[in-house]
């Protein structure tokens, strides 16, 4: 057997101790190696995760500024329109989500907070505008009731009654629009008044009066109390208005005065085209008069009867609200408590011949003008000249000025005897006009 020289094996031996002894290095050096090539793959996974995270911050606030706040500015004018939300659900419940509400928050404040700074001055410069306007037609009505009392004429007569009633339609309109922008006060001072001749003025000031057909159910000579009847009567010809204009001009529009235990109410029926579910919440909420309008929130050309309604419900104690009618259109509801009504003394003041008699009163009825064309006179600032209005009043009848004269003699003396008891005490509160 050969003999491993002592020289080699000591070399053998001293090489394997070498290697024994560099082996931790080389395993710590591997597993260094390894743990450089997990690092790295896991900061290029980081990274190419943060790359995405930053551009859907990025498409995030894209979002924002591109349909997020459009939005909110659109829903401030038309509640019903959605703001959308996020565009990437990773954000949230985070920091990023509570920065991106915030900064929507702070629009919603900075713009709600023009809008009715814009809003208050648009109101205080219509203020003043139909404060003037309607100091100016009172005095134009004024005017015109001096004509017709200074004419026997009856076509010129008639032509005065047409200006008269066009002057009165624009009168109510401006008379809304005051009420809507917060104007403290209606026009007219009156005294107690006769609920039945409230709504026949009221029914005077609308086109279309002819199809009105009012029916007094009132159990006590009803009146309302001073304070109430001009608001009242703006508020019931504004129904009407609306009555009259949402339905065929073929068919009528119902009135009953009904009484409670409680108060007094005015129902208005038409027929016509009704209104959905969202109207009528729309309705309620703007007549209830509790809840701030904007005049940008009403349209163009701006819708002045709903607020103007609810404004004057809310400030003098009455109470309107709209509901389906049994006739397939809408039925109006004006309730007066007992607080604003008071009995009436026919004694001392009777009730207008134009108004319809309760069904319990037993004394005929005042004839009607000849031909039926009269329409029950307004509350005026001199009453006892006030003049029923014809039916077509824009347009003259074919009749001789001997057959003319004698209608129209009839007709003022059908209603001579009701005509100071008619309207009692209205007396016009001048404005001062301003430029």
């Amino acid at each position: 057997m050969m003999q491993i020289p002592g020289v080699l094996v000591a070399y053998l031996t001293g090489a394997a101790t070498a290697a024994l002894g560099m082996a931790p290095f080389l395993i710590r050096s591997w597993l260094g190696r390894r743990a450089q090539v997990e690092r790295s793959a896991a900061a290029e996974e980081e990274n190419a995760r943060l790359t995405s995270l930053w551009q859907a911050l990025e498409d995030e606030v894209g979002h924002l500024a591109s349909a997020r706040v459009p939005d909110l500015v659109m829903s401030l004018a038309h509640p019903r329109v959605p703001v959308r939300g996020l565009l990437d659900d990773r954000f949230a419940g985070t920091n990023i989500e509570r920065a991106l509400g915030s900064v929507l928050e702070q629009v919603r404040d900075a713009v709600t907070k023009e809008r009715l700074r814009v809003d208050s001055a648009a109101r205080a410069a219509m203020q003043g505008t139909t404060s003037t306007i309607q100091a100016m037609l009172y005095q134009m009505q004024s005017t015109l009731q001096q004509m017709q009392e200074r004419y026997d004429d009856p076509y010129i007569a008639q032509d005065l009654l047409a200006a008269d009633f066009l002057n009165e339609q624009t009168l109510r309109r401006v008379q809304a629009t005051a009420v809507v922008c917060g104007a403290p006060w209606t026009g007219l001072i009156r005294e107690d008044s006769y609920l039945a001749d409230i709504v026949v003025g009221a029914r005077s000031r609308v086109r279309g009066y002819e199809r009105v057909e009012v029916s007094n159910q009132l159990r006590d000579p009803v009146g309302a109390v001073a304070r109430a009847v001009e608001p009242v009567a703006i508020a019931i010809a504004e129904l009407l208005a609306n009555a009259l204009h949402h339905s065929h001009p073929d068919l009528p529009v119902q009135v009953a005065l009904l009484q409670g235990h409680q108060g007094a109410s005015v129902l208005i029926d038409d027929a016509g085209i009704g209104m959905h579910q969202e109207e009528f919440q729309r309705a309620e909420r703007l007549m209830s008069g509790r809840t701030p309008v904007l005049l940008t929130e009403l349209g163009d050309p701006p819708r002045m009867g709903f607020p103007a309604i609810g404004q004057l419900a809310h400030q003098h104690g009455f109470a309107v609200r709209v509901e389906p009618s049994p006739y397939g259109g809408v039925r109006a509801i004006v309730y007066l408590p007992g607080a604003l009504l008071t009995h009436m003394d026919p004694e001392s003041q009777s009730m207008s011949a134009m108004a319809p008699r309760p069904r319990s009163d037993t004394a005929p009825a005042p004839a009607p003008p000849p031909g039926g064309e009269g329409l029950p006179r307004r509350r005026r600032r001199q009453p006892t000249t006030a003049q029923a209005r014809p039916r077509h009043a824009d347009t003259a009848p074919d009749r001789s000025p001997e057959e003319a004269g004698q209608r129209w003699a009839a007709f003022q003396a059908g209603t001579e005897s009701g005509r100071a008891a008619a309207e009692p005490g209205a007396r016009q509160v001048e404005g001062n006009a301003t430029s």
